[in-house]
């Protein structure tokens, strides 16, 4: 059985040790404090709040605003996982109590529920309408907590997306949770800039309405240990790898996952040497081709200039050097290529450290097609 997993949330003894952000978020929610969490992608952000929610035991559920594509698709997700919380016989006294009704569907054997609202929103009222039924749907997760006499939690995922979802809905999410006595809102994003803007910012609602944690790095010997013991789990010594290993991913859980989860599907000795990083990352290249190849056909002509650039380890995309070097039109204009490329994660940039390519395999493929 591979010890890795990864492209998912991983739980159990999959999930990378982070004992202390566990406890601390734990400590925050119990004492109803809500939370924003940040860090860039891929460093596990997901997997830690579910590992903490599940060692907390508190009632709890996930909006992952990625996914959501309006209001009314908020109030769908938010109504049907807020009656998940309750017991199955309640559901009709919570629902009898919304102004607007919505359709429901419940599967016999398994008890889902599936809520869907329809609001005109071409009538003179619609707007109205909406704004009553995300009134109602926000409010809901509260009422019921209150009800059951139970802290419930609301994690949503990327929360930066709520911008994209609508210019109004910052004000009207503010405006309700602010008096939620029992429900604790935790708010997890990875585009660092735009998380700060929306609760650093004194104009905006959501200002100052959590504390907020900043996910770092593994340290290198808790990850080690991590990656060594799960080798070892199957008999395989990678003690002699596991530096280079964390050298390519930079510490980052998901390619950490990844690659090793490759290495081990290639191991055919119990000892392992570092040629077997390569052979794995070959591998993973050449799988993901079409992806990669789309990524590179979405950029611009400069984009995939300082893209070029950064790959080949040239690190100051506004230098005279680097300008010259791969013929851009000045420094301003690679200025904002490397903003755009940061906002839309395909960069990422850390206090202290170098521009970096997000993905070390796209990085490695565009190396290797070059």
């Amino acid at each position: 059985m591979n010890p890795f997993r990864f492209g998912n949330v991983v739980t159990g003894e999959y999930f990378t040790n982070r004992q202390s952000e566990i406890k601390e978020i734990i400590s925050e929610i119990k004492s109803g404090q809500h939370i924003v969490l940040m860090s860039p992608r891929r460093y596990g952000k997901s997997s830690l709040v579910n590992e903490a929610m599940k060692t907390s035991r508190m009632k709890w559920f996930r909006i992952n605003m990625e996914l959501i594509a309006d209001e009314i698709d908020l109030a769908n997700y938010y109504v049907r996982n807020a009656l998940s919380l309750s017991k199955f016989e309640k559901i009709k006294h919570y629902l009898k109590n919304l102004k607007i009704q919505p359709y429901i569907q419940i599967q016999p054997k398994t008890s889902e529920i599936s809520v869907s609202f329809s609001t005109d929103t071409q009538a003179g009222t619609g707007s109205r309408n909406i704004s009553t039924l995300l009134s109602d749907s926000l409010q809901l997760p509260e009422t019921i907590a209150k009800n059951m006499k139970k802290k419930v939690v609301i994690v949503f995922d990327e929360f930066q997306e709520i911008r994209r979802i609508s210019r109004t809905l910052e004000r009207k999410m503010r405006g309700i949770f602010q008096y939620h006595q029992n429900v604790t809102y935790v708010f997890v994003g990875s585009q660092e800039s735009m998380i700060r803007e929306i609760f650093q910012n004194k104009k905006n609602p959501f200002y100052k309405f959590g504390r907020h944690i900043t996910l770092h790095k593994i340290p290198e010997p808790e990850f080690s240990d991590f990656v060594i013991k799960r080798f070892s789990s199957q008999r395989i010594d990678a003690r002699g790898i596991v530096q280079d290993v964390l050298k390519f991913t930079d510490g980052r859980p998901y390619y950490t996952q990844q690659l090793c989860h490759e290495i081990f599907i290639l191991s055919e000795k119990k000892t392992l040497t570092p040629g077997i990083i390569n052979k794995a990352v070959d591998q993973i290249t050449t799988e993901h081709h079409a992806d990669y190849s789309r990524w590179w056909g979405s950029l611009t002509n400069t984009e995939r200039k300082v893209i070029i650039g950064i790959a080949s380890g040239d690190y100051n995309p506004t230098s005279q050097e680097f300008i010259r070097k791969y013929n851009i039109k000045s420094a301003s204009t690679s200025g904002s290529v490397v903003s755009k490329l940061i906002a839309l994660g395909t960069l990422v940039k850390k206090n202290g450290e170098n521009i970096k390519i997000e993905d070390p395999f796209w990085k490695e493929w565009i190396l290797k097609n070059r």
